[in-house]
């Protein structure tokens, strides 16, 4: 079923204000499907095929249109032309399952018995809708016999050479299968794309479409020209909201993945502009892309460039991935293949493999282990202030953490560079300044890394992973930042990250709040921290009453109701030693 893209392009505009019919013999059409077309998947698993025109001349009876599923008959249709003066208007929709199946469709016009082909559409698909966009590494990479470039992945939109910048073509309206050397990569999406829709193909049993707008070497401010304006030259963001205007799926896309940034990890001012601009492209986003579930934003890597503001851009991202839902994001350092800034075939095949998973669970509700996310931080602490020598750094829930003390690097002149774990952690608030001279050891437990200094640490920060590659020495030795790294189970590296707070447990306050008091069924009680300790509640004569062990306690209903009326004594017993104690009244 699969051919070759027609040597020409089919000028109809979906979803516009602009329409511009095709003319084929007597009839004009309005919408029409292209060859190699996916039309975005409804709630219901079914999309539509819609085939609007008319008749230009009083020379047919009837219109017959037939959808074709796999080559065979699966639905036909047949109506009588209506004429007024030498024009009859028409209208069909086909629903079309979004499944491994192709579909095609015939137009055929009568005059009694006689019939005529007048056009033919073939390789339609139903299934979902993403977006790629960024800068190089979001679509460039080798193509090779590894990269999916099978029927069940399509793209709409050339890729203008050399990088993908506009003023973009608005004449363009190619649906195809991307990658396809026999068509000169006219549609690349890169092997970054092609394997995450193959990976969703496989998974879903749906057909994707994978649209890329990455323009190589791009700064935020040219994804920034996003305004929906259309009429005249288009540029920037406005490509990718063309894109989908005139694809259709306008309406339809599942989620962005955006991969961007590494020019600013370059240059200091514009460094320190990315965070502010970026939050200013999520909401652009959201206004012009409205069915857009998440924007998948990977970390950026550790590159060479000598920007000291450059770990500020990767922790962004993770506060991002943090605290906005809108955002999901992983790490990116420790790809395989890593060039000092693009990658090899496996490496892009490796992000798309990590990519892909967190759009299965957060896009197609999929269950998986913890360890598909990078570990990242949830507390830096010194369980008190008597022991400020020992560090703990505790990550998500349910992280298995790993740790490598070192790693050694081949540069390009044939040396190897070692490189220790300890040289990874920084006291600044920009990672320049590292602790490996005062560490005496590193050690992983469950979701926690614990770093024991030579001396106590009195600061109130610590960072991961250094603003750049400071290791790297331009002209002499030469090498790729490759870690070592915090990894979990699965290998996922976890999120760098910068002037993370570092508290003292015993100066934390654990107090709680208790009401209502007076109480009657039911006492409430609740922590500005997570607690963890003992709760005890007495009567005035000393009798315990309720006691539980509390682990990271933020909320806690206590049934009162069987409980006599009078005065009660509640205290809670922090691990850090300090009590916090609460008289609680029960009336009934």
């Amino acid at each position: 079923m699969l051919r070759k893209l027609l040597p020409f392009c089919v000028f109809l505009f979906f979803g516009t204000t602009n329409i511009s019919a095709q003319q084929i013999g007597d009839f004009s059409f309005s919408a029409l499907p292209q060859d190699f077309q996916l039309y975005p998947r409804k709630s219901t698993n079914e999309a539509t095929i819609s085939i609007v025109g008319k008749s230009t001349k009083n020379t047919y009876s009837d219109i017959g249109f037939f959808l074709l599923r796999n080559g065979k008959l699966a639905a036909q249709s047949k109506q009588k032309l209506t004429f007024s003066g030498n024009s009859a208007p028409f209208t069909q929709k086909f629903q079309i399952k979004a499944e491994l199946a192709e579909y095609g469709v015939e137009v055929y016009a009568y005059t009694g018995k006689d019939s005529t082909k007048i056009t033919s559409r073939t390789n339609l698909v139903a299934g979902d809708v993403y977006f790629v966009t960024g800068q190089s590494n979001a679509w460039t990479g080798g193509i090779d016999e590894t990269v999916y470039m099978k029927e069940w992945v399509r793209s709409f939109g050339l890729v203008q050479p050399p990088n993908n910048y506009g003023p973009y073509n608005k004449a363009d309206t190619l649906w195809s299968v991307p990658n396809d050397v026999s068509t000169k990569q006219v549609n690349r999406i890169g092997p970054f794309a092609a394997e995450m829709a193959r990976l969703i193909i496989e998974s879903e049993n749906i057909p994707i479409a994978m649209i890329n707008s990455g323009a190589g070497g791009s700064y935020i401010d040219f994804h920034l020209q996003l305004d929906g304006k259309i009429d005249g030259n288009i540029d920037g963001g406005n490509i990718m909201y063309y894109k989908a205007l005139k694809s259709g799926v306008l309406n339809d896309v599942k989620g962005i993945i955006y991969r961007q940034g590494e020019n600013e990890t370059a240059e200091k001012d514009a460094a320190l502009l990315w965070s502010g601009k970026l939050n200013q492209l999520l909401a652009k986003y959201k206004q012009f892309f409205p069915s857009v579930q998440y924007v998948f934003a990977p970390q950026l890597n550790v590159y060479e460039f000598t920007c000291s503001e450059a770990s500020k851009l990767r922790e962004t991202v993770r506060q991002l991935h943090t605290s906005n839902p809108y955002v999901k994001s992983f790490a990116t350092v420790g790809t395989v293949g890593f060039d000092r800034l693009h990658y090899s075939i496996k490496g892009y095949q490796q992000t798309a493999l990590e990519q892909f998973r967190l759009i299965s669970k957060y896009i197609y509700k999929k269950t998986y282990s913890p360890q598909i996310e990078s570990p990242n931080i949830k507390r830096a602490y010194f369980e008190s202030e008597q022991t400020r020598n020992k560090l703990f750094l505790e990550f998500d829930e349910g992280q298995e953490i790993s740790i490598t003390q070192d790693t050694t690097i081949i540069d390009n002149q044939g040396n190897r560079v070692t490189r220790k774990l300890a040289k990874n952690f920084f006291w600044d608030s920009i990672n320049m300044g590292s602790f490996e001279p005062y560490i005496k050891s590193i050690e992983a437990t469950e979701n926690k890394v614990v770093i024991t200094f030579t001396q106590d640490y009195l600061g109130n920060v610590i960072g991961y992973l250094p603003d750049y590659n400071r290791d790297f020495i331009g002209g002499k030795s030469e090498f790729a930042f490759q870690g070592p790294f915090i990894k979990n189970k699965l290998g996922m590296r976890a999120f760098a990250f910068s002037a993370f707070p570092v508290i003292s447990l015993d100066k934390l306050n654990f107090d709680f709040n208790c009401t209502p008091n007076p109480s009657t069924d039911q006492v409430e009680l609740s922590w500005e921290n997570p607690a963890n300790g003992e709760l005890e509640i007495y009567d005035m004569a000393g009798k315990m009453v309720y006691r539980n062990a509390l682990t990271k306690a933020k909320y806690l209903a206590i049934n009162t109701s069987t409980w006599i009326s009078a005065n009660y004594f509640v205290s809670f017993k922090s691990n850090t030693g300090r009590t916090y104690s609460k008289r609680l009244v029960v009336l009934h």
